[in-house]
């Protein structure tokens, strides 16, 4: 362990939650504005209104402070919201439809992080480790939620039909979040989820 490893600490007091918490709020904005490489920590600490060493007794690096970013975004955006998706057994296309909304609010407000993100997902191996820990997790719930409905579907591969449907379903939220089409929103996600219907049980 480095000397620097050894200075950061998990913060235990309520100032020093803050403090962390307005690094972190700091560090995304950055992120998203200027790119991983394009920010250091002292723009970050700056920004946060915090000493570059403060930053440097919560993170060895920027790096550190970024994945722990990106790990925030996967444990309370993607596994809670996903976790609390409900299904309407009688409802099959409204179900869809709520799948699609939880999917999509599951990802991050930040699209501009987001789409760093993506950037760095091939050319940095922890990076994508994350990622992939991020879609397995979305990959799973699909699979359950088809699954819900075993009795009721028109295809017979769940594990197919669930990547299917994940990618469907992504793709249409890169142009929603990254991309900024919010604008057609409302009617992609409408077209999507009359699509996914028919593919699942038409």
């Amino acid at each position: 362990m480095t000397e620097m490893e050894q200075k950061t600490r998990i913060p235990q007091q309520k100032r020093s939650i803050e403090t962390k918490n307005r690094i972190l709020a700091a560090a995304k904005d950055q992120f998203a504005k200027n790119g991983f490489h394009g920010t250091n920590a002292k723009e970050i600490a700056a920004a946060a209104g915090v000493s570059v060493g403060s930053f440097y007794s919560y993170f060895k690096d920027k790096k550190e402070l970024f994945m722990e970013i990106f790990r925030e975004h996967i444990e309370e955006k993607v596994v809670r919201i996903l976790g609390e998706h409900q299904v309407d057994p009688d409802n099959r296309r409204e179900s869809v439809y709520r799948l699609i909304k939880a999917m999509l609010d599951a990802h991050d407000p930040y699209p501009q992080f987001h789409r760093e993100v993506l950037a760095m997902r091939y050319s940095d191996p922890e990076v994508e480790a994350a990622f992939t820990e991020m879609d397995q997790h979305s990959l799973g719930h699909v699979e359950r939620f088809i699954e819900q409905f075993r009795d009721k579907l028109r295809v017979k591969d769940i594990k197919t039909a669930a990547r299917i449907v994940s990618a469907a379903v992504e793709e249409i939220i890169c142009s929603i979040t990254i991309f900024g089409q919010d604008e057609d929103a409302d009617r992609l996600i409408d077209g999507l989820a009359d699509m996914i219907h028919r593919y699942l049980f038409d």
